[in-house]
Formats: structure tokens, sequence, C-alpha cells
């Protein structure tokens, strides 16, 4: 008997209309503009509408997944909605609200967060649950978020996190599939970094309605951002290296063997380093970073369907999805397309 396999059978993503420029960001941080455009190696980013919430762009990218799978709503079996975890609203399901408004009626919804891996995470597990059940076929895998709220540009502290964006990428898992084959994942978190990027308020430490609170505790916050770039410089590079080779060597692959590295966007020395660091060249991967910034989870799946859709992927080729995420995790995807 075969072995059972599970593919992406499509992928759709929806990125909004609106953009911030690197010399707006400039202007808001009171930073000069080639910092943004030469050190970090941002242009622009898109940035949704006030009205426009993570559940409405994932909702246009799955949209547009299922026309591009030729299938209906009715067939997807399984919702995940992965992301970084400020959805719409706080204690809320968006994956629900996908569900009914594809008219999903048959298919089981959850949310998965693990920040900018909650993609790579959310196809493998759906992968798993296909292969586990005869009854299953098809997984949708909706990644969005936006981002941009979360900034505060007013604090050069927190310059990392200026190229986070927003946008929407989702893709058709299905059993059978033969192209796009998902062969492996493997992933490590360092939890010893898990208080350097959070923000602080809403959870159960500083609940909205109890005593005032400050207004920068509602914008994400690098703490000691000179310590935490320490820290990823010791681990960073070299948990990238682990999660990828243990994903590959779990294929039956190694990194000679490796066609597309398609990776969460950084900026432009870090991932000029991920590259050298594996022995890879500039062409054997995608840098949305210039023109879309970073957009979370979204990253590595928007990666693929540009690169896609230029007809770079062959028959045959083997490409790693691979990010790093705050927590801080790292983890990488193994497919053959």
């Amino acid at each position: 008997m075969s072995k059972q396999t599970v593919g992406i059978t499509s992928i759709g993503y929806y990125i909004p209309p609106g953009i911030l420029t690197s010399k707006e960001m400039s202007k808001l941080s009171q930073l000069p503009e080639f910092i943004f455009t030469d050190k970090i190696g941002i242009k622009q980013k898109p940035v949704a509408g006030k009205d426009e919430h993570p559940s409405d762009m994932g909702i246009k990218a799955a949209l547009g997944a299922i026309e591009q799978a030729k299938i209906t709503a009715c067939e997807i079996d399984i919702i995940a909605y992965c992301a970084a975890g400020d959805y719409d609203y706080r204690f809320w399901s968006p994956a629900a609200k996908i569900q009914d408004a594809l008219g999903a009626e048959n298919a089981f919804a959850f949310e998965v967060k693990n920040f900018c891996n909650s993609g790579n995470l959310g196809i493998h597990i759906c992968r798993n649950m296909l292969l586990a059940d005869n009854d299953l076929c098809y997984a949708l895998v909706v990644c969005s978020d936006k981002l941009s709220m979360l900034l505060d540009y007013s604090d050069v502290n927190n310059l990392s996190t200026f190229i986070m964006g927003d946008g929407a990428a989702a893709v058709i898992l299905k059993k059978g599939e033969l192209s796009n084959e998902i062969l492996s994942y493997h992933g490590i978190t360092n939890g010893k970094l898990v208080d350097c990027l959070k923000v602080s308020s809403a959870g159960t430490k500083f609940p909205v309605g109890g005593k005032p609170i400050k207004d920068e505790l509602n914008y994400l916050k690098v703490e000691d951002p000179k310590e935490l770039e320490r820290i990823l410089q010791d681990v960073y590079l070299e948990n990238y290296g682990k999660v990828i080779h243990r994903s590959l060597e779990k294929s039956g692959y190694s990194i000679k063997d490796v066609d597309f590295l398609l990776t969460n966007q950084v900026k432009k020395s870090l991932s000029k380093a991920i590259l050298e660091s594996l022995n890879l060249k500039d062409e054997q991967t995608l840098i949305s970073l210039p023109e879309y910034g970073h957009l979370g989870a979204v990253d590595t799946i928007f990666g693929l369907a540009k690169t896609l859709e230029a007809n770079k992927i062959k028959p045959g080729n083997i490409v790693v999805l691979a990010s790093s995420a705050a927590g801080f995790s790292w983890a990488a995807l193994t497919v053959r397309y």
C-alpha cells in the first residue's frame, strides 16, 4: 500500500491597498529615512484600513484559495486560523467567523497561535489531522494579521518592529495531492526570551476595565533592545539552521538538495546572514520586505505564492518554509513540488 500524501493544492492571498512609506515611517519616528531604506531594507509596507480587520482579510485570502482549488466551501473539512493572536476581538474565534462567512458548514474550525510560526505549524497540524482520519480530505489554513496597529513609532527602542505590516494568505491542503507535497516539520523554542517582546494590556495582569493603564502598554514593546539583540545574535542563526537541517533530515534530504528557502521577512543584514550560513544563493529565496514589509505568519505562504507565480519552482524542487517567532520559536516545513 502506497504512502498517503497531503499537498498544498492552492494558495490565495490578500494585501490591503493602504501603504505606509519609509518616508512616512521616518517622519513618525523622527529617524533618518536611510535607516529604513538602507539599513533595514524597507521602502513601504501595506497597512489595512480602519474598518478592515484580520478576519476580513482572511476571508478574502480564503476565497482566493478556494476558487483556485476549484472546490466548494462545503467540501472543506478543517479550517485553522493561524496568526499572532491580535484578533478582531479579544475573546473570540476568527476561525468560526471565516467558517460561517465562507459557508463551509461541514468544517471544524479552530485557532493556532504561534506568532510568525503559526502558518507553518497550522499546515503541519492540518496535514496530520487529514492523514489520521479517513473521513477528511480538505483543510483550509488561513493566516491573517493586522500588526500595524501594535506599533508606536515614537518609541525608537521598538525600531525592529516597525517593518510589521498587514495582510493575509491561505492554503488549501488536499489528501492525495502530489504537487507541493508536505514532507516534514521541525520546531524548537527558547523560552528564556519570552518577556523580551510583548503587548502588556488586555491580559489578566493589565485588564481592560481595571485601573487606568498607561497608553504605552497597548503597543508592542521591546524590552531592552540591546540585550535582546545580543541574545539573538547567539542563538538566532544557530536555531534557524537547526530546524531547517532537521526538517530536511526527516524528509530524507540535506541542505544541498534545497532549491528554495522562503523565510519570514527580517532586516536586510539578517536575511543575508541566514542564506550565507546555509551556503544558499540570493536567487534561492524571495525578499519581499522592500515592498511588503513583514507580514507575520503570512510571509512564508506569500513567498511561496509569489515564487510559484513567477514560475521559478519546478516539479521535484525541494522548498523549505522557515520562520522565527516571538516567544521565541523557530520552525521549518519541507515541501516537495
